[in-house]
């Protein structure tokens, strides 16, 4: 993988990971308000930046290339449950859609790999 190609895939890889976190601070605020509605949409947003980073470090080198193991969380997103929410559903029927043992996981997984992306970039930095 070529400079340009690695500053580019470490750039959204970066995006990806404030956009995860971002996500789920939001959805804790909107577990605080009682926001069902908000907080549905926060962990489907938190979802959607996971299946991304899943889809760009694997298949192929760029897991490995940061030193992320096959066995993490991110490499899991894609098999989360995520059913159409019907209209009106309690917040508490809301978070149950989600498993909240993963999500610690997920959430650590997402704050290494933005780490070690921030890491590789300024390396790349320095090279050049």
């Amino acid at each position: 993988m070529g400079y340009t190609r690695k500053r580019a895939v470490l750039s959204e890889i970066e995006r990806l990971c404030s956009m995860a976190l971002l996500a789920y601070g939001d959805s804790a605020d909107a577990l605080k308000t009682g926001e069902a509605e908000r907080f549905w949409r926060s962990l489907e947003w938190l979802r959607a930046a996971a299946d991304q980073l899943d889809r760009l470090l694997w298949p192929g080198d760029t897991a490995e290339w940061l030193g992320i193991s096959e066995r993490s969380p991110l490499h899991q997103t894609g098999q989360w449950p995520l059913p159409t929410r019907p209209a009106g559903m309690p917040l508490a029927e809301c978070a149950g859609f989600f498993d909240a043992g993963a999500l610690p996981e997920l959430l650590v997984a997402v704050a290494e790999l933005n780490q070690a992306a921030q890491d590789r970039t300024a390396y790349l930095r320095q090279m050049v």
